[in-house]
C-alpha cells in the first residue's frame, strides 16, 4: 500500500452569480422542502446555502432606505413653583429624594418640622 500523495486540482471552486444564488435561496425558502435538500439537489454544503442567507439579509438590510425623520415641535417648559428662586422673606429646604419645603419667614416651627419628618418618612 502506497500512500500517493493529495492532489489539488487548481479552479475546482465554482462561482455563482447572485441570481443562480437567489434562486437557489428562493428554492430553499420553499416550505415544502429543506435547505439540506435543495443543497444535496444543487452540490452545495446546507452551511453555504446558510452564509448566502445572511449575506442577501445583509445587503438588503443595507441598501434599505434610511428612517425618515418627522418634524415635531414642543410647547415651551411651563414654570412651575418649583423653578421660581426664593424670593426676600422665603426659605427653601432641599431634602433628599427631591423634595423641597418652602416656608415664609416667620413660620410655625413645630408644623414646618412635622411636615419636614412626613417627607423624610419618620
Amino acid at each position: 500500500m502506497t500512500n500517493s500523495p493529495h492532489v489539488v486540482v487548481a479552479g475546482t471552486r465554482r462561482v455563482w452569480s447572485p441570481e443562480q444564488k437567489r434562486a437557489i435561496l428562493a428554492e430553499a425558502d420553499d416550505p415544502a422542502t429543506t435547505a439540506s435538500e435543495v443543497a444535496r439537489r444543487h452540490g452545495l454544503h446546507s452551511s453555504l446555502l446558510f452564509r448566502w442567507r445572511r449575506a442577501l439579509l445583509a445587503e438588503q438590510q443595507a441598501s434599505a432606505a434610511p428612517p425618515t425623520f418627522v418634524p415635531l415641535a414642543l410647547p415651551p417648559p411651563v414654570t412651575t413653583a418649583a423653578d421660581v428662586p426664593a424670593g426676600p422673606g422665603l426659605i427653601e429646604i432641599e431634602l433628599s429624594g427631591g423634595h423641597r419645603v418652602r416656608a415664609a419667614v416667620g413660620a410655625d416651627l413645630t408644623l414646618l418640622q412635622g411636615a419636614i419628618a412626613a417627607l423624610l418618612g419618620r
